[in-house]
């Protein structure tokens, strides 16, 4: 990521060359909202006897928005279990974690958002939703949605 952070951030609102990628830039700018946080299979956190694979109908403390700025910094405010653990009969424990403030730099290349922090992180570029792939199997997660606000 280290290296791919200086062809990322170069690509700016000035650049002549792709007017497809300064439009989907600017789509980009706004407010998103973490809809789906995707594990492997169905789980039962909140323990009221129906599972889901989208955790957050399990907890109601996890939450992400991440702001993108025409400035090409970001911010985000989450709440995101740093671990799922398995308990016992396929039942999970989602525990609810203060939230955490974070920011940096992005950029866009093709149908790919890359966030540049602390932490890096890559979403597919798919209509009014960006997706992370993390791909963890159980305890973990598989994808995160975001869909832009109006």
């Amino acid at each position: 990521m280290v290296v791919l952070a200086p062809l990322v951030l170069s690509c700016s609102s000035d650049d002549d060359g792709d007017e497809g990628n300064g439009s989907q830039t600017l789509e980009l700018v706004g407010t998103w909202v973490l809809v789906q946080m995707n594990v492997s299979a169905a789980v039962d956190a909140n323990f009221d006897g129906t599972t889901s694979s989208n955790l957050l109908d399990e907890a109601d403390c996890l939450e992400d928005t991440i702001v993108l700025a025409s400035t090409f910094e970001w911010t985000s405010t989450e709440a995101f279990p740093n671990s799922i653990s398995p308990i016992t009969g396929d039942l999970y424990n989602i525990p609810c974690l203060p939230t955490q403030n974070r920011d940096g730099d992005w950029g866009v290349t093709d149908n790919n958002l890359f966030l540049i922090g602390v932490v890096n992180r890559t979403f597919l570029i798919s209509g009014n939703q960006i997706i992370e792939t993390i791909g963890q199997d159980l305890p973990g997660i598989s994808t995160l949605v975001y869909e832009k606000q109006q």
